[in-house]
């Protein structure tokens, strides 16, 4: 992950210990970074990207280094986690993907995760 600053803005620093809840250390573990399902299934989006990111953990990285409403560029969008990740956690996101097929998950999947998101 890489950090830019554009203008005369503040630095943003959200990893104060404990801040947010979120008490960080150099090792971070998310349960579902190991228990994918691998699958071949239509349902399972994830299955159609070699390496897909839990969207908590990608959430957290971008909470921790940006405001509501900044934007966020991915340049490897890939399973598209981040998308998923900066909507949910009240940011933009620009991102780039160069093949097909996972352009195709990408847009799959944010229209899934969107649409879940409506009921709950």
């Amino acid at each position: 992950m890489f950090l830019f600053k554009n203008g005369t803005g503040s630095h943003r620093n959200n990893i104060q210990l404990g801040k947010f809840g979120r008490n960080r250390t150099n090792v971070w573990n998310y349960p579902d970074a190991n228990t994918f399902s691998r699958s071949d299934s239509e349902e399972n989006l994830l299955a159609l990207h070699p390496t897909p990111k839990p969207v908590a953990l990608i959430a957290d990285a971008i909470k921790d280094c940006t405001a509501r409403g900044d934007l966020i560029l991915d340049p490897f969008l890939g399973s598209g986690t981040a998308v998923i990740a900066a909507e949910r956690s009240g940011r933009r996101c620009y991102g780039l993907e160069l093949d097909p097929r996972y352009v195709d998950t990408i847009i799959r999947r944010w229209q899934k995760a969107d649409k879940a998101e409506q009921f709950t």
